[in-house]
């Protein structure tokens, strides 16, 4: 294979267990370990450096054809595949600082150049992240379900609802009113309610966040996407975690939400960029 290009999937701590591993990846090739060794980066006498290693295979992947290749919806579901399993595999062994799909570097050296200087920042991120993982939330609502409790439990929208209007032209109105009552009255109750499901999760992790919420042509489900969050869980806290999920689950049952919970997943959502890990070395 000559000029190979080099696909990078993960970083993680150099251990025993690492090098244990036997995975293939992207187009079936080998895994192979790279050491990042801080060779000349300013460490005291007697200090040592972390020891990490970059997840990576060899590809002999053509620039022109790839961008082509990378347009069609066969091709990079297949290779995103791969790429989550060797990701997946290195996590269940250790933290790990996942890559994006297609990261890739033409030599070793430029690897090297770019990720040396970010040694100390990176260790001090596998040390955050150890022993914590990354749960997705979504939660969606059958608006008509909401609509119906809130309808049954909104004291004026019921007494509105009772009133006695004479003329066809009176009720046209008063229906037409209580319509954008509910409707905003709804809207602002769902608003308030996915506040506080984040907060309940929020309070039980050690970070969350609100993703993009996606529409239903995204989605391809009948109900509304209302929150689309993710946690960064400490695995101590999990089952309470998890226990929360059914009480908030249950509890807003009558609304129409539904609860999705997925994980633990390759904590994307909570690991740095290059750019915002420090440059120089701690000493």
């Amino acid at each position: 294979m000559k000029n190979p290009y080099l696909y990078v999937y993960c970083i993680s701590k150099d251990t025993p267990s690492l090098r244990g591993l036997r995975l293939q990846g992207i187009e079936s090739e080998p895994v192979l370990f790279l050491p990042l060794v801080a060779e000349h980066q300013g460490y005291s006498i007697g200090a040592l450096p972390p020891m990490l290693a970059v997840a990576l295979s060899k590809l002999s992947w053509k620039v022109a054809s790839l961008s082509k290749q990378v347009k069609e919806p066969g091709w990079v579901a297949k290779r995103v595949r791969e790429h989550e399993y060797v990701v997946e595999e290195v996590m269940r062994n250790q933290a790990i600082l996942p890559m994006k799909f297609l990261t890739l570097f033409k030599s070793e050296k430029s690897l090297l150049n770019t990720l040396i200087p970010h040694l100390s920042g990176l260790d001090h991120y596998l040390e955050h992240i150890q022993d914590k993982e990354e749960w997705s939330l979504k939660v969606y609502c059958d608006e008509s379900r909401a609509m119906r409790h809130l309808l049954e439990t909104d004291a004026r929208l019921k007494e509105m609802d009772c009133k006695t209007v004479k003329t066809p032209g009176e009720r046209y109105l008063h229906k037409k009113r209580l319509q954008e009552m509910a409707d905003e009255g709804l809207g602002n109750t769902l608003g308030r309610i996915i506040q506080d499901i984040h907060e309940a999760l929020n309070s039980l992790s050690v970070e969350g966040i609100t993703l993009k919420v996606h529409e239903k042509k995204v989605t391809q489900r009948a109900e509304d996407m209302l929150l689309n969050g993710a946690f960064l869980v400490s695995k101590l806290m999990l089952e309470v975690f998890k226990e929360m999920v059914e009480e908030l689950k249950e509890g807003y049952g009558p609304w129409g939400l539904l609860f999705e919970l997925t994980g633990p997943w390759p904590p994307y959502n909570f690991c740095p960029s290059l750019e915002k890990i420090p440059d120089k070395v701690n000493v």
